[in-house]
């Protein structure tokens, strides 16, 4: 231990004594360990983490595998067949998503939230920060219990350590805070804030098979995989379609995923590709390190050689070049954990709104056993393997004290080998960073159905206590119309029940009364959605045939519907579809609505899905079943010819003097709604753009100091070369030509495996192949650019050599 202390004793003099040296060689690891830190941090609490619950490797999330997709929700009818004969979950529970307005003590608010089953956190095991969780005696009577969310608690209660026992109002009913869940906690929906129980005996929907909207939580029993799980749920979903034509036609089994990647899953692929690209960026800053050190030891062969001939042995000598790449690395590091800080902050500030678990990235002991291994690795890769490498030469050593300083074969093929590396790894994150670039580029340029700018869109959640029914709605409507739409500037006003972008699924089953009824399962559906007189003129959605809805479209009037081009193209191709008639399926006594209009297809869910069959109807014709959703969910759109963002407080001021209960929320302009739908990608795309840019850094200062050392390694030959006549043009070629030799095979390397690397892309890829030459050719180009002005310097001063006075020395 003194012998090594006494080594990085002399380490840091010696590293004192050469600032340059040692401030690029600690920045150099900062940024790649900082960089590598940052993202493994967000990978650990996302991804690594397990849930604060019980077992959490036990619990799955469970949907109905329909005909058409494969996470579908699920009857009441239906889960309770599930729950009574499966043989492999130790516990079945269930939850649906819910708004309520929280009023009284502030300005009205509406929460996201959940509605639980009473036996839903006694499954997952959670356990409250203060009080209690929900539990199945909440489910009887009127009990009106809730539990909130640390943030809820902390972001409009100020963390009162009373809250537990205070009432507070919910859609206009009192009801019981009995706890506050732990700061980690988050529901299988990500921005529920609350929690209220949900009786399954009392919900009118008991008995209808087709009612299908509730999500399920399973615990597995013990030694039971997902598979064979559902496997057991398989065989139960196969009977009852088989038993219930009609009702479960289109339910062709269950599926069984862990809960924990459900809730993730959004950010999986993003953050694991950031974290390869990450890795490949700190391996070119060790291969970077490594070749300057190596290069730094060669160079002091004639130190060694002293040391040598005082009777230092090559255990010690490559002890004492490891001490110093230690001290580099274990500087590099600390100042990479405070690099990794402010990145994650940053990622805070600027990254995705939506993204998972955010309050659980920091800086832990996890995230700092992180930072040691890469520490350790740079070590090794940086200090042990070079020392060894030089150390084994003594003899070179002590030659080295009586004539210019040399290197092996074995030492220029390292170096070499290391700027290949460098090389390579730079070659593949430039080509996937181009292609998801240039994929983002043409994803951005896809037309979402509708026009962006000078719209405002905000949420009005009204109390349900008074907004119950089709009426309620409709006046409500009517009452806030006019104002909004005489506000100044505003051009057209309307109302929509999901905006375009929101994800949220509305499907409905149609029929049309002159074909025959197909199969059950058979039977077409329509993404469905509510909108209003001027909400098309307010969205930028273009009637491309027959007219918008208008005031006209009431109780009293003909049922009419508007239809998008894509469900007229499924269902009339070739022909005109207004004029035509179709119904909702369900209930059967739905009147006929007559297409009076087709529109512009919309962007529902992604700007890279596929064009969706939309089928609107009006405000005041909508189905009575569905004014409870409306209610909950009410999006106006504002257009106007000035900055959107100045009519919020006008807005909000108007709502408030119709109805002071009916609460605003996610106000915010179109251009925030499509640019929120690009959030992960756009800095996905960001910051593989930054990594790529430092990569590309450092591959070329480590293809300059290997070409800078090769030149003053090589000035005795080169000066011979010149007195016996070669040229200063045929010097500069022939340290060209050594030198590019490793950048070139660097280039086909990486490029070669960008070709695999690139195939796992997925959908990042929008519209770009994998295999586009155009990139390839782009980067090559770009790598063979910069590696050839980093190399030329060295070899142009090597050409300038003066002959005689270098023999002379």
């Amino acid at each position: 231990m003194p012998g090594m202390l006494l080594d990085l004793r002399q380490a840091w003099r010696l590293l004192w004594r050469q600032p340059a040296f040692s401030l690029w060689a600690v920045a150099t690891l900062a940024i790649g360990i900082g960089a590598a830190t940052a993202v493994f941090s967000l990978v650990h609490a996302v991804l690594l983490r397990d849930l604060p619950f019980a077992e959490p490797d036990r619990l799955a999330w469970l949907y109905n595998v329909r005909t058409e997709r494969d996470r579908a929700p699920l009857s009441i009818p239906d889960l309770e067949e599930y729950r009574r004969e499966n043989t492999t979950l130790a516990g079945l529970a269930v939850f649906t998503n819910w708004t309520a307005n929280l009023t009284g003590g502030g300005d009205p608010e509406r929460l996201e939230g959940v509605r639980v089953s009473g036996d839903f956190l006694p499954l997952v095991g959670a356990r409250p920060a203060l009080g209690r969780t929900l539990e199945p005696r909440d489910e009887q009577g009127d009990r009106r219990a809730a539990v909130v969310t640390h943030g809820l608690w902390t972001r409009r209660f100020g963390g009162d350590p009373a809250m537990v026992g205070t009432r507070i109002t919910l859609n206009g009913a009192a009801h019981t805070v009995v706890g506050v869940m732990p700061a980690g906690f988050v529901f299988p929906f990500r921005d529920a804030e609350i929690a209220v129980p949900f009786s399954l005996a009392e919900d009118p929907r008991r008995g209808d098979r087709g009612a299908n909207f509730l999500r399920a939580v399973a615990r597995l029993k013990r030694g039971v995989t997902f598979a064979a799980a559902k496997a057991d749920l398989d065989t139960i979903a196969h009977r009852l379609q088989r038993e219930y034509p009609r009702d479960d036609a289109r339910k062709t089994g269950v599926s069984v995923y862990p809960l924990h990647a459900e809730i993730v899953r959004d950010y999986q692929r993003i953050l694991w590709t950031l974290f390869a690209a990450v890795g490949v960026l700190l391996a070119i800053g060790c291969g970077n390190l490594a070749n300057l050190l190596l290069v730094r030891a060669i160079g002091r062969q004639a130190e060694l050689g002293v040391r040598v001939s005082l009777g230092a042995s090559p255990r010690r000598i490559m002890r004492q070049l490891a001490a110093e790449a230690a001290v580099v690395a274990v500087a590099g590091a600390v100042l990479g954990v405070f690099v990794a800080q402010a990145a994650i902050d940053g990622w805070r500030t600027f990254g995705p709104a939506n993204f998972p678990r955010l309050a659980a990235v920091g800086i832990d002991i996890g995230v700092l056993g992180f930072a040691a291994a890469v520490c350790a690795a740079v070590v090794v890769v940086c200090g042990i393997l070079p020392g060894w490498l030089v150390s084994r030469d003594l003899a070179a050593a002590l030659r080295s004290t009586t004539r210019a300083q040399t290197s092996s074969r074995r030492d220029g093929l390292l170096r070499r080998g290391f700027v290949v590396v460098q090389i390579g790894g730079a070659a593949i994150l430039l080509v996937c960073t181009a292609l998801v670039a240039r994929g983002l580029a043409r994803l951005e340029r896809v037309d979402p159905g509708f026009t962006a700018d000078h719209a405002l869109t905000v949420q009005l959640s009204l109390p349900p206590a008074r907004y119950a029914t089709r009426e309620a709605i409709t006046a409500v409507y009517e009452a806030l119309a006019l104002p909004l739409g005489a506000l100044n500037g505003v051009t057209a006003a309307g109302v929509v029940s999901l905006l375009p972008l929101s994800g949220l699924l509305s499907t409905i089953d149609v029929a049309f009364p002159d074909r025959p009824a197909p199969p059950p399962e058979e039977v077409p559906q329509a993404h469905f959605r509510i909108a209003s007189p001027g909400y098309f003129a307010a969205a930028g959605i273009a009637v491309l045939d027959g007219r918008e809805f208008t005031a006209r479209d009431d109780v009293g009037g003909q049922p009419v519907a508007l239809i998008s081009r894509a469900l007229a193209d499924r269902h009339w191709p070739g022909q005109r579809a207004v004029g035509r008639f179709l119904r909702l399926a369900e209930p059967a006594t739905s009147p006929m609505l007559e297409v009076v209009g087709v529109v512009k297809d919309v962007k529902q869910f992604t700007l890279d899905g596929a064009p969706t069959p939309d089928l609107y109807v009006p405000v005041a014709q909508m189905p009575a079943s569905q004014a409870p959703a409306l209610a909950s969910r009410m999006y106006w759109v504002i257009r106007t010819d000035d900055e959107p963002a100045a009519l919020i407080s006008e807005v909000r001021r108007t709502v408030h003097a119709t109805d002071p209960d009916v609460a605003t929320s996610s106000v915010r302009t179109l251009d925030a709604v499509l640019a929120l739908s690009l959030g992960g990608r756009r800095a996905n795309v960001r910051l593989l753009e930054v990594f790529g840019q430092v990569s590309v850094l450092l591959a070329a200062i480590g293809v300059y100091a290997v070409a800078a050392f090769a030149a003053g390694a090589r000035r005795r030959e080169l000066a011979i070369r010149s007195a016996f006549g070669a040229s200063r043009r045929d010097l500069v070629r022939l340290m060209l030509a050594g030198e590019l030799r490793p950048v070139l095979m660097g280039i086909g390397g990486g490029l070669g495996c960008a070709l695999i690397v690139t195939r796992s892309l997925g959908d990042a890829l929008f519209e770009i192949s994998p295999m586009d030459a155009t990139t390839y050719a782009s980067v090559a180009g770009a790598l063979a650019a910069v590696t050839l002005a980093a190399s030329c310097l060295p070899a142009l001063r090597a050409g300038r050599v003066d002959p005689a006075e270098l023999l002379r020395s």
